[in-house]
């Protein structure tokens, strides 16, 4: 048995024998590449405790895939026997998919994407289907296989038992990482009763099969996950600081990419290949996975000392976490809200131009009962890659499903109000003009 320690689940295990394709995919470079990876990027500049990596949180996914299958494997319901003889026909396919769902990821996750212009879903089913250690161990259990795990984490699998245990509302992956980011950033309000969720798992028929609760018992439950997700976005993933830290990246990779194109900056042949070749981004793999943390961290490190003062000021305040100001500008007329702003960079410009520069609008949303933090629609070429569930189900004792906010009164009157904070950010050199200007 080998076993890991995890601050989430105590003791994650794997048996040697019957899992050791597991065990195996641990030790390819493409996993271990994911301990480089911060789970949540740069929140640690607002929680320090919020070390935890991509790796982890792999691990903790198909942990919890283990469990949710255990205690599926208990019903007692005849349709509900012949979904979990379907699971069980397939758990390694669900294992596998479960630690491979986020190997696609890069640094800084969302920033990387916007400037490569490929979202990580891709990436991932490129390195499962691509000439990697992953795909060599996964077809060399079955041929045919690292197209299996491609399907599932696409959601085009034919076991849509399978799908659903790592692309629904009450899904594995999101399951851990609302557990293991509330718990590595001290954020207590996102945390619920993990065993009470697991223990009143049920799988029920809503068009497809689909992971729900029991409605007798799991009521409550539900209701306690959906808003410990709505107090982490709230509180952490959309947290002021942690954006103003992403705005200073978007604005370093938009400079490198503007400065390569004029050829002013010699950057790394792996970035440098990601960055010019639109039509075969996806080919460059393994430039791909060179990508982690510390590449980046030293080459902002490098960049800090750039001759272009854009790029050096830029990197310089990510590496000292000089990050910006900001100001609510909730409910502002957009036309004096486009006025003053005009007016801010015009008095900004002024004295310093690279103040007004810095001058950014950020309006990040999502839904109480709509989790795009982790999934959304993408397409691998002319495969097409289907939505997860949106919705919680609940299913009584004679299997009906009743979706969470017809039973919830709490989730009906949050199920349609966006969650969405305007803010505008500037460098704190700014800030007696901002007041200025805005008072």
């Amino acid at each position: 048995m080998k076993v890991f320690r995890d601050p989430v689940h105590n003791l994650i295990t794997f048996d040697r024998e019957s899992e050791d394709l597991i065990l195996k995919l641990i030790d390819t470079k493409e996993m271990q590449r994911l301990r480089r990876i911060k789970q949540l990027g740069l929140s640690s500049f607002t929680y320090p405790g919020a070390e935890h990596s991509r790796f982890a949180h792999s691990l903790g996914v198909t942990h919890l895939t283990k469990r949710m299958i255990e205690r599926i494997s208990y019903s007692r319901d005849e349709q509900e026997i012949g979904w979990y003889k379907s699971i069980k026909d397939n758990y390694i396919l669900a294992l596998c998919a479960a630690l491979l769902h986020d190997v696609g990821h890069g640094p800084f996750s969302h920033a990387i994407e916007k400037t490569i212009g490929i979202e990580h879903e891709k990436w991932t089913i490129q390195i499962i289907t691509s000439e990697t250690e992953v795909k060599d161990i996964l077809e060399g259990y079955k041929e045919g296989f690292s197209q299996e795990v491609a399907e599932v984490i696409k959601r085009v699998h034919p076991s849509k038992a399978i799908v659903k245990l790592l692309s629904s509302q009450l899904d594995a992956d999101r399951i851990d990482y609302l557990m293991r980011d509330s718990i590595m950033t001290g954020a207590g309000y996102g945390r619920f009763d993990l065993e009470w969720l697991l223990n009143v798992i049920k799988i029920g028929q809503v068009n497809e099969p689909e992971i729900g609760l029991s409605l007798e018992k799991g009521l409550s439950i539900a209701e306690d996950f959906v808003m410990a997700r709505y107090y982490m976005y709230k509180n952490v993933y959309f947290h002021k600081a942690t954006r103003s830290s992403e705005v200073i990246i978007n604005k370093i990779f938009e400079r490198v990419k503007l400065l390569n194109s004029e050829n002013k900056l010699d950057i790394p042949l792996e970035l440098k290949n990601l960055l010019i070749s639109d039509d075969e981004k996806l080919d460059n793999i393994d430039d791909y996975l060179q990508l982690d943390d510390h590449y980046l961290w030293y080459c902002f490190s490098l960049w800090s000392k750039s001759s272009d003062s854009v790029l050096a000021d830029l990197c310089s305040r990510i590496m000292k976490r000089n990050l910006l100001k900001s100001i609510s500008i909730d409910g502002m007329d957009l036309n004096k809200l486009m006025s003053n702003i005009y007016t801010l960079k015009e008095e900004a410009s002024k004295s310093n131009p690279l103040l007004a520069n810095l001058v950014y609008t950020d309006t990040p949303a999502t839904s109480c009962y709509k989790d795009n933090y982790i999934l959304s629609s993408v397409s691998n070429n002319s495969e097409a890659q289907e939505e997860a569930s949106e919705q919680i189900f609940l299913f009584d004792k004679n299997n009906k499903a009743y979706e969470l906010s017809t039973v919830s009164e709490i989730i009906n009157t949050i199920r349609n109000k966006p969650l969405q904070w305007q803010r505008l950010y500037y460098p704190k050199e700014l800030k007696e003009i901002v007041q200025k200007v805005f008072d």
